[in-house]
């Protein structure tokens, strides 16, 4: 039934929506009960799942506690946490208030700092969940922050303890030396400042990233039945082109542990160009599946596009250029 804007009175409006009801019918009565029944039974459940939440901070008082600004300062095995739990109630108060209690400041394990690192740290949300549980789960996820940060809906918190402590022994290095080794057989070696890890068809692959005088890490790769070290990248941020793929430590090995399987059939989008065509010029099952791209009629270096959409600089074209006489010399030797 499709209702005009009238000079109906409310009454008769009401009647045109519910043209067989009296507001005093028991069908009515029946609704407002069951509404305000759904109503007290939300804030019930409120109510104790705010219980569990003061439960779980006083059994771990010893690692979470609030300062004197009445926010919660929470000793994880990794770091740190200071918790907004204001803004928290604020959004469980009004729900229009967006000041949401999930960007956390993150601090060293070594104590706070004054310009902490923060990050938005999410919970899924279950349906129906009570918005104290919500909260319960949060701090109990930071409080055993050695298990979750590295599950993949927590990558901004993983992002922002790597920023702090980087890849140098660390309280995370215990949690990543599990993670790694089940993960793609990876072994750190502190002595040397290299991670060691395993690609496809045989491959390894290892990562320097100790270096003080560059800023992205060396890369090397070993072939099957290989007793010595391939150089790749010297200062891979310097002499790639920046793709996303090779954009951070968890993305390099995540992208070189496919690698070189990866390659074969990979545009110029999906992976680094530059990375692709140093391989193709020393793995010549990769370099045959690049000939006909290379030697189109309408290939140009300069048209390459791997980043955001943008093209890759006329520097990054010529050392292409040069990696594709390259790649074609190896597949006619």
């Amino acid at each position: 039934m499709s209702i005009m804007a009238t000079d109906l009175s409310l009454g008769e409006l009401m009647n045109c929506l519910f043209p067989d009801e009296d507001v005093e019918t028991p069908v009515q009565e029946f609704r407002r009960t069951l509404v305000h029944k759904r109503m007290k039974d939300v804030a019930s459940a409120a109510q104790r799942a705010a219980g569990l939440v003061m439960g779980i901070i006083e059994k771990h008082q010893q690692r979470m506690q609030f300062d004197d600004e009445f926010q919660l300062v929470i000793a994880g095995r990794l770091a740190l946490y200071r918790v907004d739990i204001s803004a928290f109630l604020n959004k469980f108060v009004n729900p229009f208030d967006y000041n949401s209690f999930d960007v956390v400041e993150v601090h060293p394990k070594s104590g706070l700092i004054k310009e902490p690192k923060t990050a938005c740290v999410q919970v899924q949300p279950q349906k129906n969940m009570p918005a104290c549980d919500l909260l319960a789960g949060y701090i109990l996820g930071l409080l055993n922050d050695e298990v979750t940060w590295l599950q993949e809906s927590l990558s901004p918190l993983r992002r922002t303890l790597f920023q702090i402590y980087g890849l140098a022994q660390s309280p995370l290095s215990a949690s990543m030396e599990r993670h790694f080794g089940e993960k793609v057989d990876g072994v750190f070696d502190y002595s040397t400042d290299t991670f060691t890890f395993a690609g496809t068809n045989g491959w390894t692959w290892r990562l320097h990233f100790g270096q003080p005088l560059t800023s992205g890490y060396k890369i090397e790769y070993r072939k099957p039945r290989q007793g010595w070290w391939n150089p790749l990248f010297e200062d891979m941020d310097k002499e790639s082109t920046g793709h996303y793929a090779l954009s951070g430590f968890f993305d390099i090995v995540e992208h070189l542990s496919a690698c070189p399987a990866l390659l074969r059939g990979a545009t110029d989008w999906q992976t680094d160009p530059i990375f692709l065509r140093k391989v193709a010029v020393d793995y010549p099952p990769l370099a045959k599946t690049l000939v006909d791209r290379l030697t189109s009629d309408d290939y140009d270096p300069n048209e390459i596009h791997c980043y955001y959409d943008e093209p890759i600089s006329h520097d990054q074209a010529d050392t292409i250029r040069v990696l594709d006489e390259q790649v074609l010399e190896r597949v006619l030797a």
